[in-house]
């Protein structure tokens, strides 16, 4: 199989990032206004972060391996860091519950 062109490469991964960016949107309207006053992580919070960190982690996997089985590297590259970023955010988010 051969590798697709730069510019495909280039082209899928300038047109997957608005689906990246709104999933991630989605996931922190869902964690900020989850019910708890804003600056306290409560109960609620934290699991609503901790599903968000498991669905962007999920998609990080599965959409940045897709892409990099096909050999898109960049677009599986920008892609895992876009979603791997979002994970990492979740996943703090879900750690930081107070008293």
């Amino acid at each position: 199989m051969r590798q697709p062109a730069w510019w495909v490469d280039l082209l899928v991964a300038i047109v997957l990032i608005p689906a990246s960016v709104l999933l991630i949107l989605w996931h922190g309207a869902h964690v900020l206004f989850s019910g708890e006053d804003f600056g306290n992580v409560g109960r609620r919070t934290a699991i609503a972060a901790r599903r968000a960190a498991w669905i962007s982690g999920c998609a990080a996997v599965v959409v940045s391996g897709g892409l990099m089985a096909l050999r898109l590297w960049v677009a599986g590259s920008v892609h895992l860091l876009l979603l791997g970023t979002a994970t990492v955010l979740f996943a703090g988010a879900a750690t930081q519950r107070h008293r």
